[in-house]
């Protein structure tokens, strides 16, 4: 579960985003940004296809690593090509319904029972809280990333 005040903190921030709001590294445009964490919720709670590539590696070590242990991730890391939105990404709406589409996403993810979310396509099947921790700090990562 996303907490209240991790919530907040994401809202917060969000709302210091603009159309104009230009990364500091990587190639994505913030409507581009927005629509990539827009696709990590959808995959979470199985709203976008997704294939679980994941192994004892990605699952046992590589998780618990990026999510627990580096204080930030790489810049301009890979991602999984339906989030990627150079390929099978979501194609980006406009600045502002992607926007609020995050925001929103948030919510629905919280009301999410446990046994409804699936699995990620590099870490595999998570519980509601790693999935959680996952997706707060991806969005922390992309706030960084624009600034915010």
């Amino acid at each position: 579960m996303i907490t209240e005040s991790q919530k907040a903190s994401l809202l917060s921030r969000m709302d210091k985003l603009s159309p104009q709001s230009k990364a500091l590294w990587g190639r994505m445009n913030v409507q581009q940004m927005l629509a990539h964490m827009n696709d990590a919720f959808k995959i979470s709670m199985g709203m976008k296809e997704a294939v679980d590539k994941s192994n004892w590696y990605t699952r046992n070590v590589m998780f618990p690593v990026a999510v627990y242990l580096l204080p930030a991730w790489p810049r301009s890391s890979h991602t999984a090509p339906e989030m990627n939105q150079e390929q099978d990404g979501t194609h980006p709406r406009d600045f502002y319904t992607e926007l609020e589409f995050a925001k929103k996403m948030i919510d629905i993810f919280n009301e999410r029972e446990q046994n409804k979310l699936k699995p990620h396509p590099m870490f595999g099947l998570l519980t509601k809280q790693q999935w959680s921790d996952l997706l707060v700090k991806h969005f922390k990562h992309h706030l960084t990333q624009f600034g915010v």
